[in-house]
């Protein structure tokens, strides 16, 4: 291992994963009934997470917050004092801050340390999108790329992250301001239910609207037949809020329609960073494909 890769909270991969894998994770925080907590701590404890849900489902208010310029310094400067290159691969610039401030505070220790590398590369992906993302990067790195390759296959690649979103409960969109109370009102009555993507901007938009759950997630599995070159032989990330029948729906019908095996879906809670926006019911969909 040459350099250090580093990520953010986003990502949605447990610590544990971390550990074995060398990867640095800087946590973001989140807000839930005007009490502050650590995102990445939070996601590794399940009871936590089904915690968070269930106050969520009261409709307690959560906020979340990027991370700012003085974490990214404190946490760069430590590799670099330690004589290591580093990635630092972030969360999506089109939901978050975070990018800019890691990217402001690259270029001052780049002429504090003009001998080390600094490659600051926003991943256009969030949670496990952002996860499968980092994952293929450390295996480049331990296959021996040298952090400029690594760097321009990152760049020339992170559009190719697919990002599909459904959510149960209309009002937390509506309470982001996503989508209006008469939209949010009338799809409610309807049961309509939004299908929705991370575009190439790395922005949360709505694709289309599917009449019941059911028909919403299967509308995230057509996506694979449309997007991915290789089906069978992808990783497929599934992060739900607090729905993990849902999410072993998509699983099911993945393995049935395109012959995946269990080792190659990933289904995990989703980041309480993530469900402070969406709410619970949320199911995401991530694979890499052609394009977006």
């Amino acid at each position: 291992m040459s350099y250090d890769i580093i990520t953010d909270s986003a990502c949605n991969l447990p610590a544990t994963y971390a550990t074995k894998h060398n990867l640095g994770v800087i946590s973001l925080k989140y807000t839930l009934g005007g009490e502050e907590f650590d995102d990445y701590t939070e996601v590794a404890n399940s009871d936590s997470v089904k915690n968070f849900y269930a106050r969520m489902r009261e409709k307690v208010p959560a906020s979340t917050s990027n991370i700012n310029a003085a974490t990214f310094e404190a946490r760069f400067t430590e590799v670099l004092e330690a004589g290591r290159d580093f990635i630092y691969i972030s969360f999506s610039s089109g939901l978050s801050s975070s990018w800019s401030f890691a990217q402001s505070t690259a270029e001052v220790l780049r002429e504090k340390y003009p001998d080390r590398k600094i490659f600051i590369v926003d991943s256009l992906c969030v949670t496990l999108g952002l996860g499968i993302f980092v994952n293929i990067a450390l295996k480049m790195r331990d296959e021996g790329k040298t952090i400029e390759e690594l760097h321009e296959w990152l760049e020339n690649n992170k559009s190719k992250v697919c990002h599909w979103f459904t959510v149960d409960d209309l009002f937390f969109l509506k309470r982001g301001g996503r989508i209006s109370a008469t939209t949010a009102l009338a799809g409610t009555l309807l049961g309509i239910k939004p299908v929705m993507r991370v575009n190439e901007e790395g922005k949360l938009e709505p694709y289309a609207k599917a009449r019941g759950r059911k028909a919403a997630l299967t509308m995230l599995v057509d996506k694979v037949g449309e997007m991915a070159a290789y089906p069978k032989d992808l990783t497929y990330g599934i992060s739900h809020g607090d729905c993990e029948e849902d999410a072993q729906f998509v699983a099911d019908l993945l393995k049935e329609r395109h012959g995946v095996k269990s080792k190659n879906i990933i289904i995990d809670h989703l980041t309480p960073l993530i469900g402070a926006h969406s709410g619970p019911g949320t199911v995401a969909f991530f694979f890499m494909g052609r394009g977006r």
